[in-house]
């Protein structure tokens, strides 16, 4: 059977799997009112603002214990919510078990003397619906945040993901003024060297900074490789493989270092090219030709994939050998995409806190906070899934 009509008949097959699993889901479902969407974290961030805003407390907070009551959640997540709004400015700590008290604040600008709307510039190296949906999801988030706080909102798409040095056409094209503000999504040297060129001021979510001082707040995608390395380990994997895809140099080598610790810790040996192949294109021939080479030299127990294009070609070509997941191979998506959840067997994955990185974006654009050492690294949730087992005998 060719390639093309192998991808056809198994694109029928998900189709049908997956309005079965609708069905399913959906009696299941029937007798709720309601499915919780929001954290309990984000939740609580969110009532004890509009707590602050309203003037509820002039000075200082009850006690964890209290609001713990008062929200209806534990002691932790109201400590995670407090810290949260200390890094918003809302806040600010009294000391070691010492309540939070509330920081004074502008009164508000008299009709006459009203400031101008702050603007933000929202920018992206291709249009916002075509890029990798866990950026998007911060960005649009960023973006409800911001018009709520009454800020000028613009986006601009710029072609900077390959570019090797700044672009003469950038200052036109971008739009920023020195001392204006911009926020970047994977965002790369080239782009940060033109910024601090033009004075503009910066933020990367996600992306490479080369060297230069630009902050970024950014899930760490070397971190996430390594929990997954470790749990695959640990169930007898040894032959895993990640395809380095379209990614820049320096992350490649920080991916690579990651694998290579994991396997080196366990005893195992660390071959660049069979472990952690890379290409300088993202396409599905790629992929596939590296899926090819792999199996033909040593088949794969456990796969571990970017990006969900990747992965999406990867499970064709691994139902074309007749392979089934977990049975025969593993699979981890390390991102986070909501078409995982029509994924069978459940696929095993992280989900990034999209909120939280949106609050501190927002927080740096307001001045209120300055990640350490240019970069605030946010941790994501391991969904453990269903697509994990022991390697075959």
């Amino acid at each position: 059977m060719s390639q093309q009509a192998c991808l056809k008949t198994r694109a029928t097959t998900i189709a049908r799997n997956r309005s079965l699993d609708f069905d399913r889901m959906t009696a299941k479902v029937t007798n709720v009112s309601a499915i919780k969407r929001v954290g309990a974290i984000e939740a609580a961030v969110a009532a004890l603002r509009d707590m602050i805003e309203t003037g509820k407390w002039a000075d200082r907070l009850p006690g964890t214990r209290v609001l713990a009551v008062q929200l209806g959640v534990s002691q932790p997540t109201v400590q995670l919510a407090l810290l949260e709004l200390a890094e918003e400015g809302l806040l600010e700590s009294g000391g070691e078990r010492k309540a939070y008290r509330v920081k004074n604040r502008c009164v508000k600008s008299s009709p006459g003397n009203v400031p101008k709307a702050r603007r933000v510039i929202l920018l992206t190296h291709q249009a916002l619906e075509r890029t990798a949906e866990s950026g998007r999801k911060v960005l649009e988030t960023l973006h409800r945040l911001l018009m709520a706080s009454d800020w000028d909102v613009e986006y601009r798409v710029v072609d900077f993901l390959h570019a090797r040095a700044p672009h003469r056409n950038w200052d036109d094209v971008i739009g920023a003024e020195p001392g204006e503000l911009v926020v970047a999504l994977f965002g790369r040297p080239a782009l940060a060297e033109w910024a601090i060129k033009r004075g503009v001021k910066i933020i990367f979510h996600g992306g490479v900074t080369g060297g230069f001082q630009v902050p970024m707040v950014a899930v760490k995608s070397s971190h996430l490789l390594t929990e997954a390395y470790q749990r695959l380990i640990e169930l007898g994997h040894h032959r895993i493989v990640t395809p380095l895809c379209d990614r820049p140099p320096s992350y490649i080598e920080s991916m690579r270092e990651a694998v290579r610790s994991q396997l080196e810790a366990a005893g195992l040996p660390y071959s660049p090219a069979y472990h952690t192949p890379e290409s300088k294109y993202l396409r599905q021939d790629v992929s596939w030709g590296i899926m090819e080479s792999l199996f033909k030299r040593e088949r794969p127990t456990a796969l571990v994939l970017l990006d969900w294009r990747e992965l999406v070609t990867t499970f064709c070509f691994l139902s074309c050998l007749g392979l089934k997941v977990p049975k025969d191979v593993s699979l981890v998506l390390l991102n986070d995409q909501v078409d995982a959840e029509w994924f069978l067997p459940r696929l095993a994955r992280f989900k990034f806190p999209t909120y939280r990185m949106a609050r501190r974006i927002k927080a740096w654009l307001e001045g209120k906070w300055e990640p350490n050492h240019m970069r605030a690294t946010v941790p994501a949730e391991w969904v453990p899934g269903e697509s994990l087992a022991p390697p075959p005998k």
